[in-house]
């Protein structure tokens, strides 16, 4: 009879101690996902404003952006004229240098002309996209067309040339364009423009 009870005592102390414990790891868990939760960084544009139906809502956002964040220019007035478009690959897209291998690109006729901006985008990949991601690849060749950035070599950089991961926050971008705004990465270059 002793040995029954010693050994329901145990069990349940077992049982109490390992409820206990997977409890406290369940708080835990819970806390430290409250803790990476860190407020958004200030902007002085809402990114929640674009239509991801609408490429010219990313520009018009960009525009905005560089006039509140650095003070200008106004690239919607420089850049008078303004294509984005969505792409479909097929096997004449293709011929034409346009592959999977990226999401957005920007053109010669874009980059190397002030007035322009020339961007197209795979719509595949944009509607698989979260709406970082998205300003991500918008802000990405908009540094090539406005900036000629060429692409960094930090993936933390938004000249980085693949899109940032899945699980990427606002505050990353935001940290990102800030650096990008004030031509501030390291091992920053430009694209050439000359025509030899």
């Amino acid at each position: 009879m002793r040995k029954i009870i010693l050994i329901n005592i145990l069990i349940f102390s077992f049982l109490f101690f390992y409820s206990c414990s997977k409890r406290e790891k369940y708080e835990n868990v819970i806390l430290e996902q409250q803790e990476e939760e860190e407020p958004q960084l200030d902007s002085c544009v809402d990114y929640t404003s674009v239509n991801p139906d609408s490429l010219e809502s990313y520009w018009e956002l960009f525009v905005e952006d560089v006039k509140c964040s650095r003070g200008g220019p106004n690239y919607g007035e420089i850049n008078k004229t303004v294509t984005l478009y969505f792409i479909v690959p097929t096997a004449e897209t293709i011929a034409s240098g346009v592959t999977v291998d990226h999401a957005g690109y920007s053109t010669y006729s874009g980059y190397c002309n002030s007035e322009a901006v020339n961007i197209g985008v795979i719509e595949d990949y944009w509607i698989d996209y979260t709406e970082v991601q998205k300003l991500w690849l918008m802000y990405h060749e908009f540094g090539h067309d406005v900036y000629r950035y060429r692409h960094s070599s930090d993936p933390k950089d938004i000249m980085y040339p693949s899109v940032a991961r899945s699980d990427v926050k606002i505050n990353d971008f935001i940290r990102a364009k800030e650096k990008f705004f004030k031509r501030d990465f390291e091992g920053i270059e430009y694209i050439s423009c000359d025509q030899d």
